[in-house]
């Protein structure tokens, strides 16, 4: 007999915090019976579509996709390794697998896989492969200080600056660096959403500025651009279009929209 399974987000309107919002439960069903488990998410009950069980802030709907397909894997698993599921064992088996993560390199490793599961749909594989050399990183970086993973809620400002020196000991390029930095700040904000630390440790950190050299173009440069013979029709063109840019000044963008009708001998 083939089992039936459904799976159901859900929130109780009569019970809100302080701040207005209310808890997103999934409700999984087998056979006819029913086990109740928190998502760890929450959001405002007016922003709660009841019919397609999804909030009103599109960071929290992607986080309900990858819930959804988690207790989809699990149930799949334990289907073809017990044969048969119950609500309760399913439930059970969750709640090791979705607690939130309390350590950096654990919170690291579940944003990974939550972008993993979302490639191809709302997520690129690039940004996937960007995270996995940015994860690297950042365990070479712990086990480069003892190798323990690291409490979240023992984090300060004095990490941040610690892994910006780990950064430039690598010879990051200062926008690359930035862009690590980044990521390390946008787990802690993950962490403050998941209740596991009250406050952000980076939010009074300051970044870098790159500093970058302003290149003009020289006289003599227009000169050899001039002087250049091209033979492919194309590029001779664009040297011409580019060159007359220089001379009167106008934007890329006058420049796509030019038509010979606008150019005049006199005035």
């Amino acid at each position: 007999m083939r089992s039936t399974f459904k799976i159901l987000f859900y929130i109780n309107r009569q019970k809100t915090k302080a701040d207005g919002k209310t808890a997103i439960f999934c409700r999984v069903t087998i056979d006819g019976r029913s086990a109740v488990m928190t998502t760890g998410e929450e959001c405002l009950p007016a922003e709660w579509n009841s019919r397609q069980g999804t909030a009103g802030e599109k960071k929290i709907n992607q986080r309900l996709v990858a819930f959804r397909e988690l207790v989809e894997k699990t149930y799949a698993e334990m289907l073809t390794k017990d044969g048969v599921v119950s609500a309760e064992h399913l439930k059970n088996r969750l709640q090791g697998t979705v607690a939130a993560p309390t350590t950096l390199l654990a919170m690291s490793e579940a944003e990974l896989q939550f972008v993993k599961s979302c490639v191809g749909k709302s997520k690129a594989e690039s940004t996937y492969q960007n995270l996995i050399y940015s994860d690297k990183l950042l365990r070479a970086f712990v086990k480069e200080n003892g190798g323990r993973d690291i409490p979240l809620a023992g984090i300060t400002e004095d990490l941040f600056e610690d892994f910006r020196f780990f950064l430039k000991k690598r010879g990051l390029a200062v926008s690359t660096m930035n862009k690590h930095l980044c990521r390390l700040s946008r787990l802690m904000y993950r962490a403050v959403d998941l209740k596991v630390i009250r406050c952000h440790p980076f939010e009074d950190v300051t970044y870098e500025k790159e500093v970058r050299k302003v290149r003009f173009l020289q006289k003599s440069d227009v000169a050899k651009l001039m002087a250049l013979k091209v033979n492919d029709r194309e590029a001779e063109l664009a040297r011409q279009m580019f060159l007359f840019s220089c001379f009167t000044g106008l934007a890329i963008v006058d420049m796509e929209r030019l038509k010979f009708s606008h150019i005049q001998t006199s005035a």
